[in-house]
């Protein structure tokens, strides 16, 4: 069986969402929900070099719960399946995962994913061993539609593999390939890339409290800033390419935590206000590094629409403004009682998968991405 460092095989491989190429270990990490690598593989055998870095998080409300250690989760999938073939925890900061097994010679599309989010762990591949060869993929990925995710919990998959409302969950029942997000991407045929954190505002509260996480407007520019600062690299943040893919439709699903912040804060006006300027500016910012290619799509739901409203207006002043027209509006409808609910009140996997089908055939009622 013969090993190849992940350098030797960038050639034939394909990336998929930000991934951080730590090239200095010769490795590349694919952190951010459903990111991760795709390529062909020809032979009977392929093995994979993986490597972790766990987080701490609490087990239950913060500060008084006790922390544990969490690792990442990844999925393998064959062709275009679109259940995975195998399904794993990286339990530990470095370990060889079986990736491919076959008696005989076989030849497949290989895609090599990450379930959990960003803050539940890091992931990255350091080489390859086979029985076998890669090869790149020969389909023209230039001409499949393309959408980027930008979101919170909801758009993770928050606990969306149990069914216990009252509980935080583990890194094993978080799966983004359900994430509504995924769901509605595989609906419309597209590709997609997902930015995305649990608990995550679109910008900074009035300043009463403060919020433990960077808001999405200090995270976006970035390939990967979560990856960096837990590597102490806070002066040295790698700006992400926004030239190596261009996506049609970038759909952003932020609002439920600056709900939160607000009510914490107990300035309501005055939040709401600041809400609306913070969500503008991010509009502002997504389409400067976007450039006008991409139909914006500003959502909310499925758990908290206390700011729809907010967020109407600031698209309204934006495209006033701006005289970008490529902005649109949409909210999910809300949580059923029938279709339960996941972890911490979050949207069940019935939830997320009514909701990819309701932002499927909204973007096809808007006139893209139609056969």
């Amino acid at each position: 069986m013969k090993q190849y460092r992940i350098a030797e095989c960038l050639n034939q491989i394909r990336l998929i969402g930000r991934t951080y190429q730590d090239m200095e270990q010769e490795i590349i990490y694919f952190n951010w929900t459903c990111s991760g690598m795709e390529f062909e593989f020809t032979g009977t055998c392929l093995l994979a070099q993986v490597y972790a870095v766990p987080a701490d998080e609490y087990d239950g409300i913060p500060p008084i719960a006790p922390k544990r250690r969490v690792f990442p989760w990844i999925a393998v999938f064959l062709d275009e399946e679109e259940v995975p073939i195998r399904r794993m925890e990286i339990s530990s900061e470095q370990e060889t995962v079986i990736i491919f097994a076959s008696e005989r010679i076989e030849t497949h599309k290989i895609r090599i994913i990450k379930l959990s989010e960003n803050a539940k762990g890091k992931v990255g591949i350091g080489s390859f061993s086979m029985e076998g060869s890669i090869t790149k993929l020969l389909c023209n990925t230039d001409k499949r539609r393309s959408m980027e995710f930008i979101g919170d919990s909801i758009t993770c998959g928050f606990g969306n593999e149990t069914q216990e409302k009252e509980r935080f969950f583990y890194s094993g029942e978080e799966n983004g390939w359900m994430s509504h997000a995924a769901v509605a991407a595989r609906l419309l045929q597209a590709d997609f890339n997902m930015i995305c954190v649990s608990g995550i505002t679109v910008g900074e509260g009035i300043g009463k409290i403060k919020w433990p996480l960077n808001p999405m407007q200090s995270l976006y520019p970035y390939t990967d800033r979560l990856y960096e600062e837990s590597q102490k690299n806070n002066n040295s943040l790698t700006e992400w390419n926004f030239k190596l893919w261009i996506p049609d439709l970038i759909v952003i699903n932020l609002g439920t935590n600056d709900s939160t912040v607000i009510s914490m804060e107990g300035d309501y006006r005055k939040g709401e206000i600041n809400f609306e300027r913070n969500y503008y500016e991010f509009l502002q910012l997504v389409r400067r590094l976007n450039g006008p290619k991409p139909v914006l799509l500003c959502t909310l739901g499925s758990m908290d629409y206390y700011l729809y409203e907010n967020l109407e207006k600031a698209v309204e002043n934006y495209t006033k403004d701006t005289k970008d027209t490529k902005v649109k509006c949409f909210k999910y409808g809300k949580i059923k009682l029938q279709e339960g609910y996941g972890a911490c009140g979050h949207p069940s996997m019935s939830t997320q998968i009514r909701m990819g089908t309701e932002l499927a055939d909204y973007i096809k009622e808007l006139g893209l991405f139609i056969d």
